[in-house]
């Protein structure tokens, strides 16, 4: 079995899943891509720990091209994508019968039965630089700052996202595991909702792969230290833009982001305090 490779597009297809739910218009969908979404990155998260109790090893590369193809202009469009992209799973799983495979495959089933069902006809907007957020006031400057923000924390939480993972998948210290776990999730939940707001300006971005000296035989006591300042400054950063948005909705927003960083960095202090024990 070619865990490498099932790795590779299970995390294809997450990626995929997760954008295409800020991309698509009606609620409904949405809704549903964003589940399917939470089920690739746990078919990614299995296929790594059964590589890892192989002992197979891999890297959490991506093609980009591959993950470019949801920049289309319809809603149609982008389902037909995302049907293709399954398509390609489940020929991937041909000739191979073990229970991660068989949970994978009766997934990526019934997601192409429930597509058949979706009911898209709106243009993707995501790309179009429009710059407004869609009934919020805002000066140049917040806007500025906005955009800016998501750009950088879209990266930022993908980037976590994968780390954590990796991280997850090659630990066997409990209380460590769940802290991984716990921040992985988290990240994911950031990244949509930071993804949801830049595609209703316009300006999503979609992530691309990340040096493998970020994730590979890193020392894990030092990027903990050094993530729990990171969460710190990611508090403070959410902070000062809560001051400066001008939006009640968008604050309120902000500062319930920043005090989920106070406790990212409670989690870090878990796992590292476990590792040093």
């Amino acid at each position: 079995m070619d865990y490498p490779k099932i790795i590779k597009k299970q995390h294809e297809s997450f990626i995929k899943f997760v954008y295409a739910s800020v991309m698509a218009k009606e609620e409904d969908v949405k809704y549903k891509l964003n589940d399917m979404a939470r089920f690739k990155y746990r078919h990614m998260v299995w296929a790594m720990q059964d590589a890892v109790n192989a002992g197979v090893k891999f890297n959490m590369d991506f093609d980009y091209n591959e993950i470019a193809k949801i920049k289309v202009e319809t809603e149609d469009e982008l389902i037909e994508v995302l049907k293709d992209d399954l398509n390609q799973n489940i020929a991937l799983y041909e000739g191979i019968d073990n229970p991660t495979i068989n949970r994978f495959r009766s997934d990526d089933e019934f997601f192409l039965e429930e597509m058949n069902f979706f009911d898209v006809e709106g243009e993707i907007t995501a790309f179009n630089e429009s710059k407004e957020l869609p009934g919020v006031e805002l000066s140049e400057e917040s806007k500025s700052a906005l955009i800016f923000f998501l750009m950088e924390e879209t990266f930022k939480e993908y980037e976590l996202i994968t780390i954590y993972s990796y991280l997850k998948v090659h630990s066997d210290i409990a209380v460590a595991n769940s802290a991984f776990t716990d921040l992985a999730y988290d990240s994911i939940y950031h990244l949509k909702r930071f993804a949801d707001l830049a595609a209703k300006m316009g300006v999503l971005t979609l992530p691309r792969p990340i040096p493998h000296e970020k994730y590979e035989n890193i020392g894990v006591v030092e990027f903990l230290k050094e993530n729990i300042e990171e969460e710190m400054d990611a508090e403070k950063q959410c902070l000062i833009l809560a001051e400066k948005i001008g939006n009640k909705y968008l604050k309120d927003f902000l500062l319930f982001i920043s005090r989920q960083e106070v406790y990212h960095g409670e989690l870090l202090q878990r796992a590292l305090d476990a590792i040093n024990k």
